[in-house]
C-alpha cells in the first residue's frame, strides 16, 4: 500500500512539505502601523506606503486607545459557550469598577498619597494578570506504566494564558456558589493581584510549590 501511494505521489506531483504561500505578497504588501504617535507623523516622499498596500490588522492589533492586546485575550479567555459579547461587557464592567474604586480612594489620599494611586484600569489589569504568570507547569509524563507530574518552564505567551486561566476558574467557582457577580469578582482579583495578593497568587504559589515537590521527576522531561 506504502509502495503505490507514493507512486501515486510522484506521478500526480504531490507535494509533502508544509505550504509556504501568503495570501500577502511582501513585494506589494507592508506590515501595518499600530503605534498611534508614528501614524500621526507625515509619510516622506519616497515611503513605500504611498505607492504600495498595507496588510490587514489583526483584530487584537489595533491603534485605538479602548483596546489592547492582554484585555481582548481576557476576554477570549473567559468567553464561555461562544458569548463573546457577554465576556468583553464583564470584563469592560470589571474595568469600569476598578476605575471607580481607585478615584474613590484617590479623593479620599492625602496629596502624597495621590501619587502613589494608579488610576488607569488597563495598567492595573495588566501588572495583576503580569503577577499571576507562572514560572512552571506541570505535565503528565509515562514512563513504565507509571505517569509522572513532572515540572516543565513555560513560555511567555502560555504563561499569560495560565495566569488568565487560573483567575477566571476561580471567579467563576466563586461566582457560582453566589457570592456576588462575576465582573465584582473579577475586579476584586484583578486589584489584589496587582499588589501580589488574592486567590489567584495563592494558586500560583501552590503550583510553584507542586513544581518544586516534584523536582524529583526533573529528568524524565527528555
Amino acid at each position: 500500500m506504502t509502495t503505490k501511494l507514493a507512486r501515486f505521489a510522484q506521478k500526480r506531483w504531490i507535494s509533502s512539505t508544509t505550504s509556504t504561500s501568503n495570501m500577502y505578497d511582501p513585494r506589494v504588501f507592508r506590515e501595518p502601523v499600530t503605534d498611534v504617535q508614528e501614524l500621526r507623523k507625515p509619510l516622506d516622499a519616497d515611503d513605500e506606503r504611498n505607492f504600495l498596500f498595507v496588510k490587514a490588522l489583526k483584530s487584537d492589533a489595533t491603534p485605538v486607545f479602548y483596546r489592547d492586546h492582554v484585555i481582548d485575550k481576557l476576554i477570549r479567555v473567559c468567553t464561555k459557550d461562544g458569548e463573546k459579547e457577554t465576556s468583553r461587557r464583564n470584563v469592560h464592567s470589571a474595568l469600569e469598577i476598578i476605575k471607580r474604586r481607585q478615584y474613590k480612594a484617590w479623593a479620599k489620599a492625602s496629596e502624597e498619597e495621590k501619587k502613589g494611586i494608579e488610576l488607569d484600569p488597563f495598567v492595573i489589569a495588566k501588572k495583576g494578570i503580569k503577577n499571576c504568570h507562572p514560572l512552571m507547569k506541570l505535565q503528565g509524563v509515562t514512563r513504565g506504566g507509571t505517569t509522572y507530574q513532572v515540572p516543565f518552564p513555560i513560555e511567555e505567551p502560555e504563561a499569560e494564558f495560565r495566569a488568565m486561566k487560573m483567575m477566571r476558574d476561580i471567579c467563576r467557582m466563586r461566582s457560582k456558589h453566589g457570592e456576588t457577580h462575576f465582573k465584582d469578582i473579577l475586579a476584586t482579583e484583578l486589584l489584589a493581584a496587582s499588589q501580589n495578593e488574592g486567590s489567584t497568587i495563592q494558586a500560583k504559589q501552590e503550583l510553584h510549590k507542586t513544581c518544586e515537590a516534584n523536582r524529583a521527576y526533573a529528568h524524565y522531561r527528555a
